[in-house]
């Protein structure tokens, strides 16, 4: 009985963790992609290999993000996301339907952080030292760049993911197990 109930209790986590991944993004194919992103995409990476294309179920209005859960059809879907792979890294571009860049994240390994983001974490978090590679956080708005690093600092067993800003300004911090 325990193992009949268990089995179901462990079936209804894994529908619901497949279910929660199938709200955010759906796969798509190339040709279910507006050809005005398509283009974009084309234009401001021809360096980059294209893995993949998603549909995300959101809407951005002045700069704020909505989740919207009456997707119906592909064409409900007002942003795109594109995986794409070059020069040595992955990195993830979100469109809008009408082939505006919103934003990227480039996944870099043994990135070398700006001065600032060092000396910042260092008198914030002194003797932590990095204990995971970072990544770039990219957000075009207004046609301005604002970039975020995030950062997993380690100090005897204890670990803490920290957000920055490009000028070593930190944005928050979460304490990892």
């Amino acid at each position: 009985m325990k193992t009949t109930i268990l089995s179901v209790v462990l079936l209804g986590f894994a529908f619901q963790s497949y279910a929660q991944d199938m709200l955010y993004r759906a796969k798509i194919k190339v040709e279910d992609v507006p050809e005005i992103v398509v283009a974009a995409i084309d234009e401001d990476f021809p360096d980059y290999a294209i893995l993949e294309y998603e549909a995300v179920p959101v809407e951005y209005v002045e700069g704020d993000v909505y989740f919207n859960p009456n997707i119906e059809s592909l064409e409900d879907y007002d942003t795109f996301q594109v995986i794409l792979k070059g020069n040595g890294n992955e990195m993830t571009a979100t469109y809008d339907s009408e082939g505006n860049l919103l934003n990227t994240t480039e996944h870099l390994k043994d990135l070398a952080l700006p001065i600032a983001v060092r000396h910042s974490l260092a008198k914030a978090y002194p003797g932590w030292s990095y204990a995971k590679d970072t990544y770039t956080m990219v957000q075009y708005k207004n046609s301005k760049e604002k970039q975020r690093y995030r950062i997993v600092l380690e100090n005897h067993g204890k670990k803490i993911r920290v957000h920055t800003n490009a000028k070593g300004k930190i944005l928050n911090h979460h304490k990892r197990a």
